[in-house]
């Protein structure tokens, strides 16, 4: 108990109960419209960014850094030669899940922020934030997939330093915009290099076990086992950026107390 009465453990205890208090589940939401709009919306950007030839080739170069094999490798490659052959009823599909579904990520996670810093947003006329902010999130997700082979290649030395610089921009962005800039830079800078930090260094060492995985879920349920790993994957991934989106006001809160009781001691 005494150890929970110290600053740190102060920290931690208002970070994890705003966590649970701004949250509401919202991680499961988000996985799933992001499941049904995003990761489709990325996959058509992917295949625009190539030839069908090279989008071939790069799915060859996933499949063989990833280790994939059986059902697992069947569907990768089926997947990102349908959407490179045929981009047209691949936009069509995006655009009816991005109005369906995607536009409901933004609000989730303009509600997540509104309520970790107690504040007031929303209108109708957000819905339109919601949009853009879709379309940037699945444009940012099918940059990485692009880039991270093209980057790979030139060694950890600029790889670091590219995503520490995006990552950082991409997670100011989103609280600034999606509040309507109530919260100054300065004040969501904490948040946006934890997120940094946690969600690249789960992406980083994923690989490590997602192609094992895939693949053991891939022989035993198919195509099925595939598509709910990597639904697994993207959920873990969402809720740590929730966990570190609520990180900003909570030390912002922990700072003014810390101040308060100097002061007062003074």
């Amino acid at each position: 108990m005494g150890r929970a009465d110290t600053a740190l453990g102060r920290l931690a205890l208002d970070w994890f109960r705003r966590y649970f208090e701004s949250s509401r589940n919202s991680g499961c939401a988000i996985t799933v419209y992001s499941s049904l709009a995003v990761l489709p919306a990325a996959l058509v950007i992917t295949s625009f960014a190539h030839s069908e030839a090279d989008t071939n080739v790069y799915t060859q170069r996933l499949i063989t850094h990833l280790k994939l094999s059986g059902a697992t490798a069947d569907l990768v490659q089926s997947t990102f030669g349908s959407a490179a052959s045929n981009r047209l009823a691949a936009t069509l599909s995006v655009a009816v899940t991005a109005l369906v579904w995607g536009i409901g990520i933004g609000q989730i996670y303009q509600d997540v922020y509104a309520r970790a810093w107690r504040l007031k947003v929303g209108s109708i006329a957000d819905q339109g934030l919601f949009a853009i902010f879709f379309f940037v999130l699945a444009g940012s997700v099918a940059l990485f997939v692009v880039a991270a082979e093209g980057l790979s290649s030139h060694g950890l030395l600029l790889v670091i330093p590219a995503w520490l610089a995006a990552s950082t921009v991409f997670w100011l962005w989103v609280p600034r915009f999606l509040l309507h800039k109530q919260v100054a830079l300065r004040g969501l800078l904490p948040g946006a290099l934890l997120a940094t930090v946690v969600v690249g260094g789960f992406i980083a060492v994923s690989p490590l076990f997602l192609g094992a995985t895939m693949n053991a879920n891939g022989r035993a349920f198919g195509s099925f086992g595939v598509v709910l790993t990597l639904i697994g994957e993207v959920f873990i991934m969402i809720t740590l950026s929730l966990v570190c989106a609520v990180f900003s006001p909570v030390w912002a809160d922990w700072r003014a107390e810390r101040e308060a009781r100097t002061d007062a001691a003074g």
